[in-house]
């Protein structure tokens, strides 16, 4: 799912300055993904720094590379796509939402400390316990800011439970070890 961030908001990016020119929703979404695409490139490979982390548990970066995404990952981002390019851009910050549920700095210290896992398997969940605090409140300063009409909030909440949900779903399949990452 990291490795598709920074692609779909570029993506929503491009479809909302398409618009801009007769729509204030996004010109002013357009304007807010100019400042965060930068904020979320953490590596010159979108999701690399994230398999960076991966490697330092001895997960192959290369061989996640090359593996099909699990279908829920695939269905989240698929319908993202879908409702940026075919309805409204504004739907990505439903996805984006998910910077206001950020990890918690000290319980992945207890984590790391209870655990025994190298350090380094964690950087991208410790830079973003505290990047996401100031990109949530960004995040909500921008959907108060938007002259959203009730459709663009209907689907901003729709993105959000769906993302919310799916996630959830493929979480569970790598808890219950359905997940090829755990095969590595």
């Amino acid at each position: 799912m990291t490795r598709r961030m920074v692609p779909l908001m570029e993506t929503a990016l491009e479809r909302a300055r398409e618009l801009a020119h007769h729509d204030d929703v996004a010109e002013g979404l357009a304007t807010y993904l100019e400042r965060h695409i930068p904020e979320e490139t953490h590596s010159d490979e979108p999701g690399g720094a994230t398999l960076d982390d991966l490697e330092a548990f001895g997960i192959d970066p290369v061989a996640l590379r090359a593996e099909l995404p699990p279908p829920k990952i695939a269905a989240l981002v698929g319908a993202q796509y879908f409702w940026i390019l075919h309805y409204h851009p504004v739907a990505v910050l439903g996805y984006l939402e998910l910077e206001a549920y950020h990890p918690h700095g000290p319980t992945l210290e207890r984590f790391i400390e209870k655990t025994g896992l190298p350090r380094d398997g964690f950087r991208q969940l410790l830079l973003h316990a505290k990047l996401d605090v100031v990109h949530a409140r960004e995040l909500h300063r921008v959907l108060d800011s938007l002259p959203l009409q009730p459709h663009h909030e209907q689907l901003i909440g729709l993105s959000a439970l769906q993302t919310v949900g799916l996630l959830g779903d493929a979480w569970l399949d790598v808890v219950e070890g359905r997940s090829s990452v755990l095969q590595h």
